[in-house]
């Protein structure tokens, strides 16, 4: 089955959400994380997706302390992101406690650092595919590049990565659906299992995915369950649905 995965992203110690990744069209959600994180929890979210959005922006964690917290006190694995750039934040959050490590940049500009967190826990790591026009962007999503997002999954398939979100970044935060072609096209030409991200924010895209059936893990939600336009309870029904 599909899991349906609520995200809690944090600036300033705040629960927001960004639209298209744009630091300057944020909305604020909750003023505690945490709350969000038993919120989800209590609906029966099977697992966390937690971005530090500081830290993505700044290349280093930054609201660290919140999100161990968070790891702690709830019962349920969570996935944790956002300026882990170097062999000590990825430390610390393997020794808090994280079931799943989301790096992106570093892979790109340091891959000798990345290799040694291969060496630390190889299972644990999820290699973030943030794609925008099928190429790859990073340092939290303001930095471009020419990076094919198939070219790159490919490489780090072949490097022994076996877990990848792929985000689909024109989509993220606009309610605006899923590009499912573009989704099934990266699926076909990587073979890889994935979580999915961006612009899911109707039942119809929810069916959708589960009718792509192969090489889909996960969903990660966001605005749509913030905003109304998903009911979290109602994810669940059509995910679990024969």
């Amino acid at each position: 089955m599909i899991l349906p995965v609520p995200a809690i992203d944090i600036i300033g110690g705040q629960c927001v959400r960004l639209e298209m990744g744009d630091y300057h069209r944020i909305s604020i959600y909750s003023d505690s994380p945490q709350d969000m994180a038993f919120y989800w929890e209590k609906k029966g979210a099977p697992m966390l997706h937690i971005v530090d959005l500081d830290g993505a922006k700044l290349g280093q964690p930054v609201n660290f302390p919140v999100i161990s917290e968070i790891i702690h006190s709830v019962h349920v694995p969570v996935e944790v992101g956002g300026g882990i750039r170097d062999l000590s934040a990825f430390r610390d959050y393997l020794n808090a406690g994280a079931s799943r490590i989301i790096i992106g940049s570093m892979a790109i500009h340091h891959p000798h650092l990345f290799d040694e967190c291969l060496k630390m826990a190889e299972n644990k790591i999820v290699m973030s595919i943030d794609s925008k026009n099928g190429l790859i962007a990073i340092q939290g999503w303001l930095e471009k590049t020419e990076i094919s997002a198939v070219d790159l999954t490919n490489t780090f398939k072949s490097r022994g990565v076996k877990h990848f979100i792929y985000t689909d970044i024109e989509r993220d935060g606009t309610l605006r659906g899923i590009n499912v072609d573009r989704i099934q096209s990266f699926l076909q030409q990587t073979g890889v299992m994935v979580f999915i991200a961006g612009g899911i924010s109707t039942p119809e895209d929810i069916y959708q995915l589960k009718q792509v059936n192969t090489g889909i893990e996960g969903i990660i939600l966001g605005k749509a369950l913030y905003s109304g336009a998903l009911n979290f309870e109602d994810v669940q029904k059509i995910l679990q649905e024969e």
